[in-house]
């Protein structure tokens, strides 16, 4: 019985770990995964290093990124931070019904 008493605390402590640190971490790689699989070409990106874009191209894991008229770059999928979703559509996306300061 003292062997399970003083293994206890061990199990418990993986046991936090995995929920604190594993199981996030798996989300935010799937959400990545998730996010890097649907882009597709006139989708504005923002890049893990600050740098706007609009994606013009993909092929594979490569994503060529136009970042300024007649610059255009090529990226790793994993580069890629965030698409970034125009104005209208997050309008489009919030209720009527709100008075106008609660937007």
């Amino acid at each position: 019985m003292d062997y399970l008493s003083g293994l206890l605390p061990f199990v418990l402590l993986a046991v936090v770990f995995y929920f604190l640190i594993l199981r996030p971490m798996q989300a935010r790689k799937r959400a990545q995964a998730s996010m890097q699989s649907g882009l597709v070409v006139g989708v504005r990106i923002m890049t893990t290093s600050g740098i706007f874009g609009t994606v013009i191209g993909v092929v594979d894991d490569i994503v060529r990124v136009e970042i300024a008229p007649g610059v255009v770059i090529e990226l790793l999928g994993a580069a890629i931070a965030r698409v970034i979703v125009p104005e209208s559509a997050e309008a489009a996306s919030t209720p009527d019904d709100l008075p106008e300061g609660e937007h």
